[in-house]
């Protein structure tokens, strides 16, 4: 699989880096699985915040698989970057979780920029299944791609 970030790079979105270890990988998984989890707990009394963690949780995950290519956020346009990388690393396969990640990236910054939120909680239920099948894609792709590494 070629895969090519250049303009990411050129931009400022990804930073290439070669000092990346596979615990870093990990790392970034184990937290978006634990934003999942904070995201259930605290949907009922804050939906917000529970979006807000959703979003984190695909953040994480997509830090996770860009990582394991050498590769992190940059400094600019960061998180357009990470979600256009995982669209090109994904693929086909990957397409409706993007779309999803890109909506959930637009309300998230909605909410932390403009003090608005326009989420219901169904949909917020909703985002925290497809969050789910998203990091579990990358699970499955860091295990096909990395078959000689363990994942915790």
């Amino acid at each position: 699989m070629k895969v090519f970030f250049t303009d990411l790079i050129r931009s400022g979105g990804l930073i290439r880096e070669k000092a990346i270890g596979w615990d870093q990988v990990e790392k970034y998984l184990k937290r978006a699985k634990k934003d999942l989890i904070s995201a259930r707990l605290i949907l009922a009394k804050d939906a917000p915040v529970a979006m807000d963690l959703v979003y984190k949780s695909m953040f994480h995950s997509a830090n996770a698989l860009i990582r394991s290519l050498g590769l992190r956020p940059g400094r600019i346009s960061q998180h357009k970057a990470v979600i256009a990388a995982c669209e090109r690393i994904l693929g086909r396969e990957g397409k409706i979780f993007i779309l999803r990640f890109n909506k959930l990236r637009q309300k998230r910054n909605y909410f932390e920029y403009g003090a608005g939120f326009l989420s219901s909680k169904e949909e917020i239920k909703n985002s925290l299944i497809e969050a789910e099948k998203f990091i579990h894609l990358i699970e499955v792709f860091l295990k096909n791609t990395n078959p000689q590494k363990q994942l915790f």
